[in-house]
């Protein structure tokens, strides 16, 4: 095995490991649903070792192009995290989605909301807000 490609897998390896770690504190977080500042910054370094993890399995790739063997047990160990990780994530958003539905359901109760806009769209936006206008422009 090149000692690049090992080093490689050993950085995915622990990367993996981290991201779980934050799933982890996020799912907390979630339970709680008091501490928006702290759900931010996790879901943000959620989002840059995502990135990190994209680069360094095309790296991966690359080196396992070229012929390079790699540890397999490290592989499989990394691959069950991430499968791991994986469920954790489905089961943030699902907790994410449950919160909104009984977030509108309460707004609808107190009268507050007939609106079915979305809270964000596909693309991670959040619309405006019921056609509200800028300020002195109204």
């Amino acid at each position: 095995m090149s000692d690049e490609l090992s080093e490689v897998l050993q950085t995915i390896h622990s990367e993996a490991l981290r991201l779980e770690s934050l799933l982890g504190e996020e799912t907390q977080i979630l339970k709680l649903a008091r501490e928006p500042e702290r759900l931010e910054a996790v879901v943000q370094q959620k989002m840059d070792l995502v990135q990190n993890l994209d680069l360094l399995e095309l790296r991966r790739r690359q080196l396992s192009a070229s012929g390079a063997a790699h540890n397999e047990t490290l592989w499989q160990e990394t691959l069950n995290t991430l499968s791991r990780c994986q469920a954790l994530n489905s089961q943030a958003g699902a907790d994410i989605a449950s919160q909104s539905r009984y977030g509108k359901r309460a707004l609808e109760i107190l009268g507050a909301s007939n609106n079915d806009t979305p809270i964000y769209s596909a693309g991670g936006e959040t619309p405006s807000a019921l056609g509200g206008q800028r300020l002195g422009k109204a």
